[in-house]
């Protein structure tokens, strides 16, 4: 709770490591208004205001591959159901939904629910995407979910961080530091659906579970933030009835994960169809399929640097703070580290020649050369 911002970047964003911070939600509107003195959904005060919304939902209780069946319902239906659910006791024999990935920002951007902590004000996907208003998207989510509710193991998107905050209810998570997932494959090399499965002491079927040993595990109340570490495997339950604010984010102390991850996928891609490299736009249908698996592609990514880089660089050289989520102020030194970070992912880039990139490689050159006046 007396976590500070240069403390918080430098031993959990630039070391990668999970924290639990407390004391998040004091000044959030959704906890006055979404929930009754911390503890009680406030269900007419959701339904008046936001229950004509469709809502993505997933059910808990049944497998789509190594996710949850997701569909669309509609908001006040989803209440009436949880209100349901919870005075029955959440019986067995009712489907337990979890409204998850909810846009709401999107849907609803004058309501003003919560301000983003200073500690995850660098956050550079949303602002990309917040001051791009045509993409019509943005990693900021609203999840909703009874007692029972869960989410199956997995690594967040783009080898992103994420922080969660709960407006109610409690949590449990459990966090597997970078490679040793690898022990929660089975003999094929599929991941576990889920670390509470017998299976995995069936040393026949998951041979290395038995060496796993380093799993952290964290327990996050009302008003308590999680911070999510790129590239950590986690699970997490709802051990009460809980709302939470959730987004994905990249900044400059991650960006390279980013990066890699970006670069496997797409080598991924290549060897999954090497055998048609002779066939015309051969490496235009490699970025088609690299977006399609990875929710980007390499046009994609130098789009997104080149917007952060300009915006600093403008910044810098009018010897202006930049407003960044939260409507906090960046000053000069953050800026300076985030091109510093940026500069050698965009030299690599150039380096690759890609065809897909080339209508960037003289703005590239350009960027670059800026970054490095304003370094010296």
């Amino acid at each position: 709770s007396e976590l500070n911002y240069s403390k918080f970047y430098t031993n959990y964003l630039m070391a990668n490591k999970p924290c639990l911070i407390k004391s998040i939600t004091t000044d959030w509107n959704s906890q006055k208004n979404w929930v009754i003195k911390t503890i009680t959904t406030n269900w007419n005060y959701l339904k008046r205001k936001y229950g004509h919304s469709e809502v993505p939902v997933a059910n808990c209780n049944e497998r789509y591959f190594n996710a949850q069946i997701k569909s669309s319902m509609n908001f006040s239906e989803f209440l009436d159901y949880w209100k349901n659910y919870a005075n029955n006791n959440y019986p067995t024999d009712m489907p337990c939904l979890y409204l998850k990935d909810w846009h709401f920002m999107i849907e609803y951007s004058e309501e003003c629910i919560y301000r983003v902590p200073n500690l995850f004000a660098s956050d550079w996907m949303n602002e990309y995407l917040i001051n791009n208003p045509t993409y019509n998207d943005d990693y900021r989510f609203v999840y909703m979910g009874p007692k029972g509710s869960w989410t199956p193991l997995h690594a967040d998107v783009f080898s992103s961080f994420s922080w969660s905050v709960n407006v109610c209810g409690k949590k449990k998570w459990i966090f597997f530091p970078p490679g040793t997932e690898d022990l929660l494959k089975d003999r094929f090399g599929k991941l576990v659906y889920d670390v509470n499965s017998q299976d995995l002491l069936n040393s026949s079927k998951y041979p290395n579970y038995q060496y796993l040993s380093n799993e952290i595990v964290l327990i996050q109340e009302v008003g308590d933030a999680v911070f999510v570490p790129s590239g950590w495997h986690h699970q997490v339950w709802n051990i009460e009835d809980t709302i939470s604010i959730n987004h994905n984010w990249i900044n400059a102390c991650n960006i390279k994960s980013m990066w890699i991850a970006l670069e496997k996928a797409f080598s991924d891609v290549k060897n999954e169809i090497a055998d048609c490299k002779d066939m015309e736009n051969w490496e235009e249908h490699c970025q088609i399929m690299l977006k399609c698996a990875f929710g980007m592609n390499f046009p994609d990514f130098v789009k997104f640097l080149i917007f952060i880089a300009e915006r600093r660089i403008e910044s810098l050289n009018k010897s202006k703070c930049l407003k960044v989520s939260g409507n906090w102020e960046m000053g000069r030194n953050h800026m300076l580290f985030d091109l510093y970070n940026i500069n050698p992912i965009l030299n690599t880039i150039n380096t690759l020649k890609l065809p897909c990139v080339n209508e960037f490689t003289q703005r590239l050159k350009e960027i670059m050369g800026r970054i490095i006046d304003l370094l010296e």
